[in-house]
């Protein structure tokens, strides 16, 4: 865990979670800059002493925050990709899995909180090498992924290359989802990406 992330466990209690999702709230009304964390904790419905028990810092909490939400998201999302052994289909499983996690937080509303955090991190330098690193960690655990499976490409080299144009797809069904892509054009989207992968792929493999 990065020093920025007071959360050792890398679990949350509903109590704390709670609170997070309603400091979040708050940080997108009242802006990065302005808020305190006084207003954190009203809006948590805690006392300020409960929240500095856990963050001493607004740069903390933002930092325990993006963990929690990477954290939530992408361990399903790992545990999908687990579950095949072959590139082709772990690939479909996962992008279908992101969908409905990303139509999911959307219809709750909760998307928006996580993109706004993305946000903010971007205005203090030790927040942005923490996102940065978490982003770098998701990409590397997707790359090796491939690359455990690159006998099944065409061409090796292509292992890397391959997983990086699946996390720009990734990145794009997000924000699709956001503007309100009906699910049938997601998958149709998704449907096309995977095209792509099975072009890359030595015939002989069933999928």
């Amino acid at each position: 865990m990065s020093s920025l992330d007071p959360i050792q466990s890398g679990e949350l209690s509903p109590k704390l979670e709670t609170a997070l999702d309603s400091c979040v709230k708050v940080l997108m009304l009242e802006g990065f800059r302005h808020a305190t964390l006084k207003d954190l904790a009203q809006a948590s419905g805690s006392s300020k002493e409960f929240i500095e028990v856990h963050f001493a810092t607004k740069e903390q909490f933002c930092a325990a925050a993006l963990h929690w939400y990477f954290s939530k998201f992408y361990r399903q999302l790992r545990s999908v990709l687990a579950l095949h052994s072959e590139i082709y289909p772990a690939v479909e499983a996962m992008l279908y899995e992101f969908i409905e996690l990303s139509r999911e937080q959307y219809v709750a509303g909760t998307a928006l909180r996580f993109h706004t955090l993305m946000d903010i991190a971007g205005l203090d330098p030790d927040l942005s090498k923490e996102l940065q690193k978490m982003k770098r960690e998701g990409m590397e655990h997707f790359i090796s992924k491939f690359t455990q499976c690159k006998d099944e490409l065409k061409d090796e080299q292509d292992a890397k290359p391959l997983a990086q144009f699946y996390m720009t797809v990734f990145e794009g069904i997000s924000i699709m989802v956001q503007h309100g892509m009906p699910p049938e054009d997601l998958y149709k989207m998704a449907g096309f990406s995977l095209e792509v992968l099975a072009n890359h792929r030595v015939k002989g493999h069933s999928f």
